[in-house]
């Protein structure tokens, strides 16, 4: 039994890393559904691809006609014209025929071309959902982090606190100290612990929400990963031309490029090849009925052309470019603005730094305002309530340090993430990448 548990707990440790977390992503419903599209997609490209092949299609035809077939021949003499029999009532037909498209007014390569397009563009929304997925993960690991150590400034406040109680309590019973001051240093421990149970409330949300994103479950998080940004134009240049959602519109283009190849096959003739085995009878054996020949067969050339359908295919070929031109328009202002969106996040980066460095000079200043005080206190220069000011002090400015460390690691993923998930992926080192 203690073996299975040591092999385990290299387990449980890892299953929080940041890294790993994002592996599981792939067992999220809504990358499942997306998977499924994908294979959706790849059955109608294979479906489209067999108009480029023959048709195969067996007939067979019974039918009982009301009267039996004659022939009535008008001849030049008084009385009623003869009449011969040339067919019996039972008619049975077998066919087995064939067809081969050799033209189609491109028709046929434009709708392939189509359903290609339709399949690249569902796998590149499919890694496009992935990534919007990292970054929703992204922000809930950062969170996280920033509250698992707010958590733990505030444990240590409470214990702060309660050693500072003990002392108070001491001195209150030795004279030295006011109850009012008592009263606020305890005070200052119940809202302490009011605080930490706040944050422990919003831990067990944060990580809750992670579980359902990822599809295992997660009871705590690791340490925040370091992650290297390029130079600021490699970040646009790359969003602009591999991010997968605009990559993806482009696809969309392209098949509204198809839709006007397609639109004007109508403009050409169709040509193909046809063929049958063909038998006729008056019984299943399909030996004849005595009166035509059984053997039907034939091969030939089928051409049709539209010479006029009511402009019906100019009015499609207009709607197709209009459609396109549209597209072309959105693609146009979604990649401004994407660029604009990269922008101001590397600017709220670098505010966000400037902020780091004021938050670490603030923890170091309060550090020394709580050791200070502490040491007043002791030697009763300083009132109780200053020393649990002092306290909370020390612990919120701690808090925001690691704070301000999430929301640079949450920008930081946002800015490799706008940029590409690839980019994002080779930014984290990831070995296990996911399926196109």
């Amino acid at each position: 039994m203690r073996k299975i548990i040591l092999l385990l707990l290299p387990t449980l440790f890892y299953a929080q890393d940041f890294t790993t977390l994002l592996q599981h992503a792939g067992q999220n419903l809504l990358i499942a559904a997306k998977s499924q599209e994908v294979a959706a997609k790849e059955a109608m490209l294979k479906s489209t691809e067999s108009a480029n092949y023959p048709t195969l299609d067996a007939k067979l035809n019974a039918i009982y006609l009301k009267d039996t077939p004659t022939m009535h021949f008008r001849l030049p003499l008084p009385g009623t014209p003869p009449e011969f029999q040339v067919g019996k009532k039972p008619n049975y037909t077998g066919e087995i025929d064939i067809s081969y498209p050799l033209f189609t007014g491109f028709a046929i390569s434009s709708m392939i071309d189509k359903a290609q397009f339709d399949l690249q563009k569902a796998k590149l929304e499919k890694r496009d959902t992935l990534r919007k997925l990292y970054m929703q993960i992204a922000a809930l690991y950062g969170n996280a982090y920033a509250i698992d150590h707010a958590i733990d400034a505030n444990r240590e406040a409470v214990n702060a606190v309660a050693a500072s109680l003990k002392k108070a309590q001491g001195f209150y019973k030795a004279g030295l100290l006011a109850p009012s001051e008592l009263a606020n240093i305890r005070a200052k421990k119940y809202e302490i612990a009011a605080t930490l149970q706040t944050l422990e409330s919003q831990k067990r949300q944060t990580l809750q929400m992670l579980s359902y994103l990822t599809g295992s479950g997660v009871d705590r998080t690791g340490m925040l990963p370091a992650l290297s940004l390029p130079a600021d134009q490699t970040l646009i240049d790359e969003a602009l031309s591999k991010r997968e959602d605009i990559r993806a519109m482009q696809k969309a283009l392209k098949m509204d490029e198809a839709d006007i190849r397609l639109a004007r096959s109508g403009r050409y003739p169709t040509v193909a090849l046809i063929g049958a085995l063909k038998s006729q009878g008056d019984s299943l054996r399909l030996n004849g009925d005595g009166y035509t020949n059984p053997n039907k067969s034939y091969i030939g050339a089928a051409v049709e052309w539209k010479l006029f359908d009511g402009f019906a295919t100019e009015h499609r070929i207009e709607a197709a470019k209009a459609k396109r031109l549209g597209r072309i328009l959105y693609l146009r202002d979604y990649r401004h603005r994407v660029k604009t969106d990269l922008q101001n996040d590397l600017t709220t980066l670098k505010a966000l730094q400037l902020r780091k460095e004021a938050k670490v000079a603030q923890l170091e200043a309060q550090e020394r305002y709580y050791r200070l005080t502490k040491g007043r206190f002791a030697n009763h220069l300083a009132g109780a309530d200053e020393l649990s000011r002092a306290i909370a002090a020390r612990a919120a400015a701690k808090a925001n340090v690691e704070k301000i460390e999430a929301e640079i690691f949450i920008q930081k993923c946002k800015l490799l993430l706008q940029s590409s998930l690839e980019r994002f992926q080779r930014a984290l080192d990831m070995r296990k990448e996911s399926d196109g």
